[in-house]
């Protein structure tokens, strides 16, 4: 999923020269389909994004430029958050371009047009959450002037943030290149007021906020302790990112960065690299993936959406509905040029290398520490076949929505928006905000809880071992680790959020 062009079909010669040319004119968009797809003999799979695709999630021009601040689209320009109060949860479309607003808030640049002083995610509107040390997590707030706790005996400045290896599963993933994947988790500061309010006893802890009266509570507390809540109308938010050294990679200006504290390793052998104790170094880190959960109106078990880069993985063969409402597939993604992967045509992927244990990254049996072929199994979130949710009777159709938005948001970006580099992949939540039950929708015995949407979503640099076969599905979805319907409702904070029960509450100290 590269060179994202959105142009009008040409006959056929003239499209083969638009793809000779694409990389010369340096304009960003998603290819045609019908008469290009004759041309894959001289343009890689991964070049092309259909835009034949049946239109079922758009965004309409007038809407989406009142999302910027500005009132209208600007190359590079701060968009607001979506409103998470009064979201009006009809339809898939809905949860998905809740999800495309968010991301383009999260990722928006500090000054309108600028990224040279960082992103929203970098403002004091979210803290990273530090490290796990002595079962206990902290909230550091990224406030200027503030020293943030790394690690342990480690300080730094509000421009540096503290970076961890592992992914859920332990597993260490290394790009191509040579570099780790590094992640860093953030929650807002209503996700922030409210888990303190409530360990404090002074807020109902017993769902994460879903309404207006919620949301007053917590900016009734937040107030009460000298602080002022930017946009409320988020409500709680957590945020996963994965990241790759910005040195290592030969295109950096297309991604979005940060400067970070990264760890460092003795390479005491190619099985072995141990952390240095009291050792760090500075490094920009490219934005590579996000996870983006948030809680929002009639949905306290969050909605759950996924972004990656354009250039992170190759995508197996997929379907999708085209403008004529016929069935058309995509084969699989070609090339080496790919930071996660070197080889596409290889059979063997997705296959972990090394874990990460006592801060150490230590081989697996038969392998050694070095990158692992990925490959994106589901590229959009659900099976090639079955019924992925209510709304989607086949998994055609359900890519064909996260397309269409993909096509819509991505294609009224301004030419040059940083953001026009990320794809929405999808997003996942349950039929009217049940708690969940760890399974994905069955059409077949369909049950309260089930994962719905893209209901089988994973996002290749984060749940990179952990993703369906799309032959054998074992049902697992975010909610698989993110539930525990045995735990009374099965909706208490610690129930979804592997971080809330962990992270201590906010004092005068390390207020914003």
């Amino acid at each position: 999923m590269k060179n994202i062009f959105l142009k009008p079909l040409l006959p056929l010669f003239f499209a083969f020269l638009l793809v000779l040319s694409c990389k010369q004119d340096k304009k960003d968009g998603y290819g045609a389909t019908d008469e290009v797809e004759t041309l894959l003999a001289f343009a890689p799979v991964h070049d092309i994004l259909p835009t034949d695709v049946k239109p079922s999630c758009t965004i309409d021009s007038t809407s989406f430029g009142k999302w910027f601040t500005a009132g209208k689209v600007t190359k590079n320009g701060v968009v607001a958050p979506a409103n998470s109060v009064t979201f009006g949860h009809q339809n898939n479309c809905d949860f998905y371009t809740w999800s495309e607003q968010m991301f383009l808030w999260i990722t928006s640049p500090k000054e309108d047009g600028n990224y040279k002083q960082g992103t929203i995610m970098e403002t004091p509107m979210f803290y990273t959450v530090s490290t796990l040390v002595d079962g206990k997590r902290t909230l550091i707030p990224h406030e200027a002037g503030k020293p943030l706790s790394a690690l342990a005996n480690v300080q730094k400045t509000d421009t540096i943030i503290d970076t961890e290896e592992g992914q859920a599963t332990d597993d260490v993933l290394m790009a191509k290149n040579g570099s780790l994947i590094y992640y860093i988790s953030m929650v807002n500061d209503v996700y922030a007021q409210f888990l303190t309010g409530a360990k404090d006893g002074q807020l109902n802890g017993n769902e994460f906020p879903t309404s207006k009266s919620a949301m007053d509570s917590i900016v009734n507390y937040a107030s009460s302790q000298g602080v002022q809540l930017s946009n409320p109308e988020t409500l709680a938010m957590e945020l996963k990112t994965s990241w790759v050294d910005a040195s290592t990679i030969p295109n950096a200006q297309d991604y979005i960065t940060i400067d970070a504290i990264i760890p460092v390793y003795d390479k005491v052998s190619d099985t072995l690299w141990r952390k240095k104790p009291d050792t760090t170094a500075t490094a920009k880190l490219a934005l590579i993936g996000i996870h983006i959960v948030g809680s929002a109106n009639g949905h306290p078990e969050m909605i759950w959406s996924t972004f990656e880069h354009k250039d992170n993985t190759p995508n197996l063969s997929y379907e999708y509905i085209n403008v004529q409402d016929s069935v058309k597939t995509v084969a699989a993604d070609t090339g080496n040029d790919w930071l996660l992967n070197s080889d596409s045509s290889n059979g063997t992927y997705n296959v972990s290398h090394m874990t990460f244990k006592d801060d150490n990254i230590i081989a697996k049996t038969g392998q050694t520490i070095s990158p692992s072929n990925t490959k994106r199994n589901l590229p959009w979130g659900v099976l090639p076949s079955g019924q992925p949710n209510p709304e989607n009777a086949t998994a055609a159709a359900s890519n064909a929505q996260v397309i269409s938005i993909n096509n819509s948001v991505l294609g009224q970006l301004a030419d040059g928006d940083m953001r026009k580099n990320y794809i929405f992949i999808g997003s996942t939540w349950t039929n009217n905000g049940l708690a969940p039950t760890g399974t994905a929708y069955n059409a077949g015995n369909p049950k309260p809880g089930m994962s719905i949407g893209t209901s089988q979503l994973a996002n290749s640099t984060m749940e990179t071992y952990f993703q369906n076969d799309p032959q054998n599905s074992n049902g697992f979805n975010c909610f698989t680790c993110h539930s525990n319907p045995g735990n009374g409702t099965g909706l208490k904070p610690a129930d979804l959020s592997h971080m809330y029960e962990a992270i201590q509450a906010l004092n005068t100290n390390n207020m914003q």
